[in-house]
Order: C-alpha cells, then sequence, then structure tokens
C-alpha cells in the first residue's frame, strides 16, 4: 500500500467547541466543497490561520447561480487577492432551483449560520456580495437583514426595483458600500452609477469603481486586491459621525 504523501492527505483547519454532529471536517487549501448538510450545497475557503473571530465573506454568483459560477466566483473575484487567506470565504450555489429565486436566496441565511457554527467566525463581521444576478440578490438581503452584514458589494449589482433611496437609507445607515462595475459593462454601468449617487444623497458611505478594461463578467485579469482593500477598511461597520448623522436624517 502506497503511504499517502502531503498533498493527498488534506490539512485539517479548526473547528470550534460544540460544532454540530453534522459538520463537515475543514480543509485548508482549495475550496472545500460542502454538501449533505441541512444548508448545503456551497463552496467555503477557510483562512490561512485558525482564528475564531475571522471575519467571514458571502459572495454569490451570476446567472442562475449555479456550482460553475461559485467556481468563477472564486477563480475571478476572490482568489488571486491579495490578504484572501486573512478571510473565510462562502459561495453557495443551488442545483434545482435558480439562486434569484425567493425561496432559495433565504437559503443565504441558513448557510451563514451553518458556516459560522461549524467553522466559527465573529458574526458582527460579515460581508455580503455579488455579481450580476448574485448582485440582486446580495443587495435585496441586505435591505431584507441589515443586522446580519457589516458590508455590501456589487460587483456589478443593484437594488430592486422597487425599493426607494429612504429604504436604503433606513436599512444601510452605518454601513458601508462598494459599487464596483466593468469599465465597458455598458448595460450596467449607467445604473451603477446611478445607485452609487442615490446612496451618497442620503447619507450612505458609498464607493463607486470602474474595473478598468473589463466588461460584465470579471476576468482573470482582474485583480481583486480592490475588493480585499474595501473589506478591511470597513471591517468594523463604523462611519464617520457625520456621515451617521446624516443618513439618519
Amino acid at each position: 500500500m502506497l503511504t499517502p504523501t502531503p498533498t493527498q492527505t488534506p490539512i485539517l483547519a479548526w473547528m470550534p467547541p460544540g460544532a454540530p454532529m453534522y459538520c463537515l471536517a475543514p480543509e485548508k487549501g482549495e475550496p472545500q466543497e460542502i454538501i449533505g448538510t441541512p444548508a448545503g450545497p456551497y463552496f467555503v475557503h477557510h483562512p490561512k490561520q485558525d482564528n475564531p473571530n475571522v471575519p467571514t465573506i458571502v459572495f454569490l454568483g451570476g446567472g442562475s447561480g449555479s456550482r460553475r459560477s461559485a467556481q468563477r466566483i472564486w477563480a475571478n473575484y476572490l482568489s488571486g487577492g491579495k490578504g484572501v487567506d486573512d478571510f473565510r470565504a462562502v459561495m453557495p450555489y443551488s442545483i434545482d432551483l435558480e439562486y434569484n429565486d425567493p425561496g432559495e436566496a433565504q437559503r443565504t441565511f441558513k448557510i451563514l449560520d451553518e458556516v459560522l457554527a461549524c467553522y466559527g467566525g465573529d458574526p458582527k463581521q460579515v460581508h455580503i456580495a455579488g455579481f450580476s444576478n448574485g448582485g440582486y440578490v446580495a443587495f435585496e438581503l441586505m435591505l431584507q437583514h441589515p443586522e446580519r452584514f457589516v458590508t455590501l458589494l456589487g460587483a456589478p449589482g443593484l437594488f430592486p426595483r422597487l425599493s426607494t433611496p429612504e429604504r436604503w437609507a433606513k436599512a444601510l445607515c452605518g454601513h458601508a458600500v462598494f459599487n464596483g462595475v466593468g469599465s465597458e459593462d455598458y448595460d450596467w454601468k449607467e445604473d451603477v452609477q446611478t445607485t452609487h449617487a442615490g446612496l451618497l444623497k442620503v447619507g450612505i458611505a458609498s464607493e463607486y469603481v470602474e474595473f478598468k478594461n473589463q466588461s460584465h463578467a470579471l476576468n482573470e485579469a482582474f485583480d481583486e486586491t480592490v475588493f480585499f482593500d474595501f473589506w478591511r477598511a470597513n471591517g468594523s461597520g463604523k462611519v464617520t459621525s457625520a456621515t451617521a448623522a446624516q443618513c439618519h436624517n
């Protein structure tokens, strides 16, 4: 019998005491696929260093929210960013339904609860993000339960059509928002700019970034560090007192 080599033997990450019995043992390295649990399926990439207070990123894929879309989120939106190993990254996906189906989208909260229970992390340091259809879902979930997330990131993303800036102000006061869009994404860019301007008008700390030489879907040449810079800068969820006062008015 061959002796397993280090590359054949998964390196197990930290698991909190009292984790539910259904939790799969965490593996460091490439994103770990979680199936067969109450909230699955999804992928999770564990931080390099064990840390019970690690921040968590939930990043929703585009299109139907398929398994392949989750893999693209890891490959083109997260994996190459400086600082990726300081976060736990969660990439949900759907099998039988489209992820933007209202019932399926709500599974995001179950996934988040399961990840925190199984692998730890600070529940006050959870970032929600999404691309395209996943951006729509991320923005809607933030409006529904802003207390669950410290920041909102769209790459790109937009609020539900019938929502209003007044609702944005009520939900997002004290949160930072990242509105990113490809410089050549002509179908989305104007709406993303309008969203950014609307957030600023109601006193929300919004950052607008155009991704140079990128269209709607980001390619492998994109430097994901810009996302991690945003998450690190806004990890506390604090805004200046002036901005907080403005969005409460």
